[in-house]
């Protein structure tokens, strides 16, 4: 278990600091553009994106994580038919989301996105196109070459975001730069692994093996979806363009971590357990506990901290049009604590091969949302409607630890532990600044609601 143990640790090494350098270089190109567009340009991108993400998860069977889990992925014939299915599904995709812009459009009340919707919804086609070279980088543990080349794109197409809305502070640079970073990561996947060779071709029994192992993740996509970004969707129709767009900038920011262990997850725990398939559970769970717990306990210090000085950083780093975001974003890093936790948990249930787990966790979450959210804005404001966030966030991870226990796997030890240990430790920071005469992060919290909701 020794040799597995160091390829955990160094794969978690490698996404942390891949991972991570890549979501630096998107927060500070976001920092920069915001010094260049207005907050209502951002509002909009946050409901294009938001609707094609959605739109992309209704037919989500689970690809990636089926050439990780399967024996078979090393055949042509298997990864030559997901890579065919991967294409088809992504032209179907445009044509649904080119089919539904007009409609859309006529709900949010914003013709534009009749427009907007379609060129955006050309990334369906480009990610259908993407070579499986990257997938199977995360199969092989080869996670050196795999954040290397992640590293690249998110720079380049950063890089070609800001040349973009430089040249033109126009809701189509945001668009069309977006579009062209899609074109830069599908071109540059296939000059990584050169030994895979794609052609179009389909074998029925490999469709079955796919479908099969899909259905459950097709299934939690949806609900997912739904779940994690119900908010921006129903704040998109309730609150004006541009808070949506501060509100959209906090949110973006408060995720950092959560994406950073999800990615850990997706990319470090679920093909390792998957690959140890035939070791003893114990003992995978023995070599998986010290490196899961440095992880979290590195976390736990990096989300209270954020809590703490949230507000700072937005004062320092945005123009006064953003400052909105600095009530916001405490709020919004607690409930993504809870978002790193269930995500390490979600993908241990998918490495043992039980993802089902993660729908009824992703559906419990989505109820909550859906019946608190608008009770909790209508009393509440959208500052009412914030603080729900992390309580859902919180019930997500309810269903997973119940899998755990039931696949013999658990950590909820660990995880209640680190959770405790990240709230003293807001407390801690927060009474240091208090006594510094900062006050604290929560000073600015607009106790009564933000949104005027009728009388």
């Amino acid at each position: 278990m020794k040799v597995s143990v160091d390829v955990l640790l160094r794969g978690a090494l490698w996404t942390l600091g891949g991972f991570g350098g890549g979501q630096a270089i998107r927060f500070v190109s976001n920092v920069i553009l915001t010094r260049m567009l207005a907050p209502e340009l951002f509002g909009l991108m946050t409901i294009v994106n938001t609707l094609r993400i959605g739109i992309e998860l209704m037919s989500d069977f689970g690809i990636g994580q089926n050439l990780i889990y399967s024996q078979n992925a090393e055949e042509p014939e298997f990864y030559n038919t997901a890579w065919t299915l991967q294409i088809t599904r992504g032209l179907v995709l445009f044509l649904i989301i080119l089919a539904s812009s007009i409609p859309l459009a006529r709900f949010y009340e914003l013709p534009i996105l009749v427009y907007l919707l379609p060129i955006t919804g050309l990334g369906t086609i480009l990610s259908g196109l993407t070579s499986l070279a990257p997938v199977f980088l995360q199969k092989r543990l080869q996670f050196g070459k795999l954040n290397v080349f992640q590293l690249f794109s998110a720079a380049a197409s950063s890089a070609v975001l800001v040349l973009f809305c430089y040249l033109s502070h126009t809701i189509w640079a945001l668009v069309l730069g977006g579009v062209l970073g899609a074109v830069i990561y599908t071109v540059a996947s296939y000059s990584l692994l050169t030994e895979i060779k794609h052609r179009l071709f389909i074998d029925k029994r490999f469709i079955s093996e796919i479908l099969n192992f899909g259905k459950w993740i097709s299934l939690s996509s949806v609900v997912y979806f739904l779940s994690m970004n119900f908010d921006r969707l129903y704040f998109a129709k309730v609150v004006p363009l541009e808070l949506l767009g501060v509100y959209g900038i906090a949110r973006s920011m408060s995720d950092l971590l959560g994406l950073l262990a999800g990615r850990l997850g997706s990319g470090v725990v679920f093909p390792f357990i998957s690959s140890h398939s035939d070791t003893p559970r114990a003992s995978l769970h023995g070599g998986l506990a010290p490196i899961r717990v440095k992880f979290l306990s590195l976390a736990a210090v990096g989300c209270s901290l954020l809590v703490a000085t949230a507000d700072l950083a937005i004062k320092i780093l945005y123009d006064q049009r953003y400052q909105a975001a600095g009530w916001i974003l405490p709020v919004l890093v607690i409930a993504s604590w809870f978002s790193i936790v269930t995500s390490l948990s979600e993908s241990t249930l998918l490495g043992l091969g039980a993802p089902f787990y993660m729908a009824i966790s992703n559906s419990l979450k989505f109820v909550l949302l859906l019946l608190a959210l608008p009770l909790s804005f209508k009393f509440g404001g959208l500052a009412g409607a914030v603080t729900i966030l992390p309580l859902a966030e919180a019930c997500r991870y309810i269903p997973l630890y119940l899998g755990q226990r039931r696949q013999g796997f658990s950590f909820g030890t660990q995880d209640l532990s680190a959770t405790i240990g990240m709230f003293l430790m807001i407390g801690v920071w927060e009474g240091l600044r208090w006594l510094s005469g900062l006050g604290t992060s929560f000073d600015s919290f607009p106790i009564g609601g933000l949104v005027p909701v009728g009388p």
